[in-house]
Protein backbone atom coordinates (compact mmCIF):
# COMPACT_ATOMS: atom_id res chain seq x y z
CA UNK A 1 0.00 0.00 0.00
CA UNK A 2 2.79 2.44 0.49
CA UNK A 3 4.66 1.85 -2.57
CA UNK A 4 1.04 2.68 -4.24
CA UNK A 5 0.60 5.68 -2.57
CA UNK A 6 4.74 6.92 -3.18
CA UNK A 7 3.80 6.11 -6.97
CA UNK A 8 0.35 8.05 -7.11
CA UNK A 9 2.61 10.83 -5.07
CA UNK A 10 5.17 10.73 -7.80
CA UNK A 11 2.88 11.41 -10.66
CA UNK A 12 1.72 14.69 -9.33
CA UNK A 13 2.85 18.18 -10.65
CA UNK A 14 5.81 19.67 -7.79
CA UNK A 15 3.83 22.50 -6.89
CA UNK A 16 1.02 20.27 -5.60
CA UNK A 17 3.32 17.81 -3.82
CA UNK A 18 5.04 20.45 -1.41
CA UNK A 19 1.44 22.03 -0.68
CA UNK A 20 0.51 18.21 0.27
CA UNK A 21 3.48 18.33 2.24
CA UNK A 22 3.52 21.66 4.29
CA UNK A 23 -0.65 20.46 5.00
CA UNK A 24 1.12 17.19 6.12
CA UNK A 25 3.73 18.51 8.37
CA UNK A 26 0.69 20.90 10.09
CA UNK A 27 -1.25 17.96 10.67
CA UNK A 28 1.49 16.14 12.64
CA UNK A 29 2.04 19.24 14.65
CA UNK A 30 -1.33 19.54 15.99
CA UNK A 31 -2.15 17.95 19.55
CA UNK A 32 -3.59 14.46 19.63
CA UNK A 33 -6.74 14.18 21.70
CA UNK A 34 -5.98 14.44 26.00
CA UNK A 35 -4.66 11.57 27.73
CA UNK A 36 -7.18 10.02 30.18
CA UNK A 37 -6.46 11.17 33.36
CA UNK A 38 -4.58 8.60 35.38
CA UNK A 39 -6.10 6.73 37.84
CA UNK A 40 -5.17 8.01 41.58
CA UNK A 41 -2.29 6.30 42.59
CA UNK A 42 -3.05 3.59 45.84
CA UNK A 43 -0.74 4.98 48.78
CA UNK A 44 0.21 2.17 50.60
CA UNK A 45 1.67 3.39 54.11
CA UNK A 46 5.21 2.71 55.21
CA UNK A 47 5.15 0.71 58.10
CA UNK A 48 6.69 2.72 61.26
CA UNK A 49 9.63 2.40 61.89
CA UNK A 50 11.19 0.52 65.17
CA UNK A 51 12.53 2.86 67.71
CA UNK A 52 16.53 1.45 68.93
CA UNK A 53 14.90 0.36 72.45
CA UNK A 54 12.33 -1.89 70.11
CA UNK A 55 14.80 -3.36 67.75
CA UNK A 56 16.85 -4.18 70.62
CA UNK A 57 14.30 -5.75 72.43
CA UNK A 58 13.35 -7.62 69.36
CA UNK A 59 16.58 -9.15 68.78
CA UNK A 60 17.08 -9.99 72.71
CA UNK A 61 13.38 -11.78 73.01
CA UNK A 62 14.63 -13.59 69.46
CA UNK A 63 15.27 -16.66 71.42
CA UNK A 64 14.41 -15.80 74.64
CA UNK A 65 10.63 -15.70 76.65
CA UNK A 66 9.44 -12.04 77.69
CA UNK A 67 8.45 -13.13 81.02
CA UNK A 68 11.22 -14.66 82.76
CA UNK A 69 13.59 -13.36 85.43
CA UNK A 70 16.16 -11.18 84.02
CA UNK A 71 19.32 -10.04 84.57
CA UNK A 72 21.09 -6.94 83.05
CA UNK A 73 24.82 -6.25 83.35
CA UNK A 74 26.23 -2.93 83.62
CA UNK A 75 22.84 -1.13 82.12
CA UNK A 76 24.30 2.33 83.28
CA UNK A 77 21.92 5.30 81.44
CA UNK A 78 20.62 2.91 78.87
CA UNK A 79 18.60 -0.49 80.23
CA UNK A 80 17.06 -2.43 77.36
CA UNK A 81 14.81 -4.03 79.73
CA UNK A 82 14.18 -1.09 82.92
CA UNK A 83 12.28 -2.42 86.08
CA UNK A 84 9.92 0.92 85.04
CA UNK A 85 8.96 -1.00 81.58
CA UNK A 86 7.72 -3.75 83.96
CA UNK A 87 10.47 -6.38 83.36
CA UNK A 88 11.22 -8.80 86.24
CA UNK A 89 15.06 -7.20 85.92
CA UNK A 90 17.94 -7.06 88.30
CA UNK A 91 21.59 -5.20 87.62
CA UNK A 92 24.36 -5.58 87.92
CA UNK A 93 27.65 -2.78 87.48
CA UNK A 94 31.04 -2.21 88.80
CA UNK A 95 29.20 1.49 90.32
CA UNK A 96 26.15 1.60 92.34
CA UNK A 97 23.46 4.34 91.05
CA UNK A 98 25.41 7.26 92.51
CA UNK A 99 28.18 6.58 91.59
CA UNK A 100 26.93 6.28 87.35
CA UNK A 101 24.98 9.17 87.84
CA UNK A 102 28.00 10.81 88.80
CA UNK A 103 30.21 9.81 86.10
CA UNK A 104 27.68 11.05 83.03
CA UNK A 105 26.94 13.62 84.85
CA UNK A 106 29.44 15.65 82.74
CA UNK A 107 27.51 14.62 78.75
CA UNK A 108 24.71 16.29 78.43
CA UNK A 109 22.92 14.09 76.74
CA UNK A 110 22.70 11.63 79.44
CA UNK A 111 19.52 11.95 81.75
CA UNK A 112 20.34 10.65 85.14
CA UNK A 113 16.51 9.52 85.14
CA UNK A 114 17.02 7.20 83.49
CA UNK A 115 19.46 5.83 85.86
CA UNK A 116 18.29 2.91 87.98
CA UNK A 117 19.43 1.87 90.91
CA UNK A 118 21.52 -1.24 90.88
CA UNK A 119 21.05 -4.24 92.45
CA UNK A 120 24.51 -5.78 92.46
CA UNK A 121 27.44 -3.45 92.48
CA UNK A 122 30.46 -5.79 91.82
CA UNK A 123 34.55 -4.32 92.01
CA UNK A 124 36.13 -5.19 88.45
CA UNK A 125 37.99 -8.37 89.90
CA UNK A 126 34.74 -9.52 91.43
CA UNK A 127 32.57 -12.61 91.26
CA UNK A 128 28.48 -12.41 89.74
CA UNK A 129 28.59 -15.89 91.09
CA UNK A 130 29.57 -15.20 94.52
CA UNK A 131 27.22 -12.08 94.53
CA UNK A 132 24.05 -13.57 93.14
CA UNK A 133 22.29 -16.62 94.20
CA UNK A 134 18.98 -16.49 91.46
CA UNK A 135 19.25 -17.70 88.10
CA UNK A 136 17.98 -16.08 85.38
CA UNK A 137 15.72 -16.88 81.91
CA UNK A 138 18.00 -14.39 80.28
CA UNK A 139 21.48 -12.60 81.03
CA UNK A 140 21.88 -9.85 78.90
CA UNK A 141 24.90 -7.75 78.19
CA UNK A 142 24.18 -4.68 76.19
CA UNK A 143 27.94 -3.46 74.78
CA UNK A 144 29.66 -4.68 77.33
CA UNK A 145 31.62 -7.95 76.41
CA UNK A 146 34.41 -5.52 74.75
CA UNK A 147 35.00 -3.79 78.66
CA UNK A 148 35.81 -7.06 80.09
CA UNK A 149 39.55 -8.28 81.54
CA UNK A 150 39.28 -11.27 80.08
CA UNK A 151 36.21 -12.46 77.07
CA UNK A 152 36.93 -16.37 78.08
CA UNK A 153 36.06 -15.97 81.84
CA UNK A 154 33.25 -13.42 81.84
CA UNK A 155 31.01 -15.35 79.10
CA UNK A 156 32.08 -18.82 81.42
CA UNK A 157 31.18 -16.84 84.27
CA UNK A 158 28.00 -16.08 83.05
CA UNK A 159 26.78 -19.36 81.42
CA UNK A 160 26.22 -20.60 85.61
CA UNK A 161 23.43 -17.93 86.35
CA UNK A 162 21.76 -19.17 83.44
CA UNK A 163 18.48 -21.42 84.05
CA UNK A 164 17.85 -24.39 82.48
CA UNK A 165 16.62 -22.85 79.11
CA UNK A 166 18.54 -20.07 79.47
CA UNK A 167 19.81 -17.22 76.87
CA UNK A 168 22.88 -14.84 76.80
CA UNK A 169 22.11 -12.21 74.86
CA UNK A 170 24.89 -10.17 73.41
CA UNK A 171 24.32 -6.51 72.15
CA UNK A 172 28.09 -6.10 70.46
CA UNK A 173 29.25 -2.50 68.99
CA UNK A 174 30.51 -3.22 65.23
CA UNK A 175 34.34 -1.48 65.53
CA UNK A 176 34.06 -0.10 61.87
CA UNK A 177 31.26 1.56 62.82
CA UNK A 178 32.61 3.73 66.11
CA UNK A 179 35.87 5.37 67.47
CA UNK A 180 37.38 1.71 67.43
CA UNK A 181 37.07 2.08 63.47
CA UNK A 182 41.07 1.75 63.02
CA UNK A 183 41.89 -0.58 65.62
CA UNK A 184 42.79 -4.53 64.81
CA UNK A 185 40.11 -6.58 65.48
CA UNK A 186 41.31 -8.86 68.54
CA UNK A 187 42.91 -12.26 68.42
CA UNK A 188 41.83 -15.61 69.52
CA UNK A 189 45.30 -16.01 70.60
CA UNK A 190 45.26 -12.96 73.06
CA UNK A 191 41.89 -13.94 74.46
CA UNK A 192 43.16 -17.30 75.10
CA UNK A 193 46.01 -15.81 76.54
CA UNK A 194 44.19 -13.38 78.59
CA UNK A 195 42.57 -16.41 80.34
CA UNK A 196 45.12 -18.11 81.41
CA UNK A 197 46.45 -14.89 82.90
CA UNK A 198 43.41 -12.40 83.40
CA UNK A 199 44.55 -8.87 84.71
CA UNK A 200 42.72 -7.13 87.13
CA UNK A 201 42.09 -4.01 85.20
CA UNK A 202 43.19 -2.60 81.72
CA UNK A 203 46.79 -2.82 81.15
CA UNK A 204 48.75 -0.06 79.55
CA UNK A 205 48.74 -1.96 76.31
CA UNK A 206 45.29 -1.28 75.79
CA UNK A 207 44.62 1.97 77.40
CA UNK A 208 47.27 3.05 74.67
CA UNK A 209 45.82 1.26 71.62
CA UNK A 210 42.54 3.29 72.53
CA UNK A 211 43.68 6.47 72.77
CA UNK A 212 45.60 6.37 70.00
CA UNK A 213 43.30 5.37 67.39
CA UNK A 214 40.36 6.95 68.95
CA UNK A 215 37.91 8.66 65.89
CA UNK A 216 35.29 10.34 65.07
CA UNK A 217 33.22 10.74 62.15
CA UNK A 218 32.06 13.99 61.05
CA UNK A 219 31.84 14.44 64.83
CA UNK A 220 30.07 11.54 66.11
CA UNK A 221 31.54 8.68 68.21
CA UNK A 222 29.24 6.15 66.39
CA UNK A 223 27.76 6.01 62.85
CA UNK A 224 25.65 3.33 60.88
CA UNK A 225 26.94 2.21 57.36
CA UNK A 226 27.71 4.88 54.63
CA UNK A 227 27.92 7.52 56.66
CA UNK A 228 29.69 10.37 55.16
CA UNK A 229 32.32 12.84 56.09
CA UNK A 230 36.09 12.81 57.55
CA UNK A 231 37.64 10.75 60.17
CA UNK A 232 39.27 13.07 63.05
CA UNK A 233 41.70 11.69 65.60
CA UNK A 234 40.71 12.45 69.02
CA UNK A 235 44.05 12.62 70.89
CA UNK A 236 47.02 14.02 70.74
CA UNK A 237 50.10 12.15 71.65
CA UNK A 238 50.53 13.99 75.59
CA UNK A 239 46.80 12.48 75.84
CA UNK A 240 47.83 9.37 74.79
CA UNK A 241 50.19 9.25 77.66
CA UNK A 242 47.74 10.19 80.00
CA UNK A 243 45.36 7.89 79.08
CA UNK A 244 48.11 5.08 79.58
CA UNK A 245 49.62 6.53 82.91
CA UNK A 246 45.98 5.94 84.12
CA UNK A 247 46.61 2.10 84.02
CA UNK A 248 49.81 2.25 86.77
CA UNK A 249 47.25 2.37 89.20
CA UNK A 250 44.72 0.08 90.74
CA UNK A 251 41.55 1.86 89.32
CA UNK A 252 39.74 0.54 86.79
CA UNK A 253 39.73 2.60 83.96
CA UNK A 254 36.40 2.11 81.57
CA UNK A 255 37.18 1.32 77.60
CA UNK A 256 37.23 -1.14 75.03
CA UNK A 257 39.48 -4.07 75.80
CA UNK A 258 38.37 -6.52 72.53
CA UNK A 259 37.60 -5.52 69.07
CA UNK A 260 34.99 -7.30 67.33
CA UNK A 261 33.43 -7.38 63.34
CA UNK A 262 29.96 -9.59 63.39
CA UNK A 263 31.25 -12.62 61.96
CA UNK A 264 34.52 -12.31 62.94
CA UNK A 265 32.90 -12.32 66.79
CA UNK A 266 30.99 -15.79 65.57
CA UNK A 267 34.10 -17.25 64.58
CA UNK A 268 35.68 -16.44 67.68
CA UNK A 269 33.11 -17.75 69.80
CA UNK A 270 32.94 -20.92 67.34
CA UNK A 271 36.13 -21.74 67.75
CA UNK A 272 36.29 -21.08 71.65
CA UNK A 273 34.45 -23.52 71.49
CA UNK A 274 35.13 -26.40 69.71
CA UNK A 275 38.54 -26.03 71.68
CA UNK A 276 36.74 -26.32 74.69
CA UNK A 277 37.09 -22.94 76.33
CA UNK A 278 33.36 -22.51 76.49
CA UNK A 279 30.02 -24.19 76.69
CA UNK A 280 28.19 -21.36 75.18
CA UNK A 281 27.09 -22.20 71.61
CA UNK A 282 25.11 -19.41 69.23
CA UNK A 283 21.45 -19.70 68.82
CA UNK A 284 20.50 -16.57 67.16
CA UNK A 285 22.41 -14.04 65.03
CA UNK A 286 21.95 -10.73 63.56
CA UNK A 287 24.02 -8.54 60.80
CA UNK A 288 25.06 -5.00 62.16
CA UNK A 289 22.01 -2.71 62.41
CA UNK A 290 23.14 1.17 63.30
CA UNK A 291 26.57 0.55 64.40
CA UNK A 292 25.80 -2.89 66.55
CA UNK A 293 24.91 -6.34 65.98
CA UNK A 294 23.30 -8.82 68.33
CA UNK A 295 24.17 -12.58 69.43
CA UNK A 296 22.15 -14.69 71.76
CA UNK A 297 24.31 -17.26 72.89
CA UNK A 298 23.12 -20.79 74.87
CA UNK A 299 24.55 -24.34 76.00
CA UNK A 300 22.76 -26.36 73.70
CA UNK A 301 22.37 -23.84 71.01
CA UNK A 302 22.61 -24.93 67.75
CA UNK A 303 25.66 -23.21 66.50
CA UNK A 304 26.20 -20.93 63.77
CA UNK A 305 25.08 -23.46 60.82
CA UNK A 306 28.31 -22.45 58.85
CA UNK A 307 31.61 -24.37 58.43
CA UNK A 308 34.70 -22.74 59.60
CA UNK A 309 35.98 -21.45 56.20
CA UNK A 310 33.09 -19.80 55.33
CA UNK A 311 33.09 -18.31 58.87
CA UNK A 312 36.37 -16.90 57.52
CA UNK A 313 35.25 -15.73 54.67
CA UNK A 314 32.64 -13.80 56.14
CA UNK A 315 34.96 -12.26 58.60
CA UNK A 316 37.79 -11.27 55.70
CA UNK A 317 34.66 -9.72 53.81
CA UNK A 318 35.02 -7.15 56.62
CA UNK A 319 38.27 -5.59 57.00
CA UNK A 320 37.46 -2.85 54.74
CA UNK A 321 34.60 -0.79 54.98
CA UNK A 322 35.44 2.52 53.19
CA UNK A 323 38.60 4.85 51.92
CA UNK A 324 39.24 7.09 55.22
CA UNK A 325 40.11 11.02 54.68
CA UNK A 326 41.41 12.45 57.55
CA UNK A 327 40.26 16.21 58.59
CA UNK A 328 42.15 18.08 61.79
CA UNK A 329 42.38 17.57 64.77
CA UNK A 330 39.17 19.88 66.62
CA UNK A 331 39.12 21.08 70.31
CA UNK A 332 35.65 19.77 71.35
CA UNK A 333 37.05 16.11 69.73
CA UNK A 334 38.76 15.36 72.71
CA UNK A 335 36.92 14.26 75.48
CA UNK A 336 36.81 10.61 75.79
CA UNK A 337 33.71 8.57 73.81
Amino acid sequence: MADITETLRSRLPTSVRRRLGKVKRRVLRQPGPPAPEPSPAVVTPEPPQRSRLETRRDMVFASAKRDGLFLEIGPAHNAILPKRDGFNTQTVDYLDRAGLVDKYSEFAHYDPESIEEVDHVLPPDGSMLKEIDERFDLVLASHVLEHTTSLIDFLNECTPLLAGDGVLALVVPDHRYCFDRFRERSSLGRVIDTSLNPPRVHTVGTLTEFAINAVRHRGTGSWSAGHKGRYRLIHDLDQVREHAAMAEGEEYVDVHNWIFSPNHLRLMLKDLHDLGYITLRECFFHETIGHEFFLNLKVDGPGPKLTREELLALADAERRVDRPVFGPRKTEDTKTP
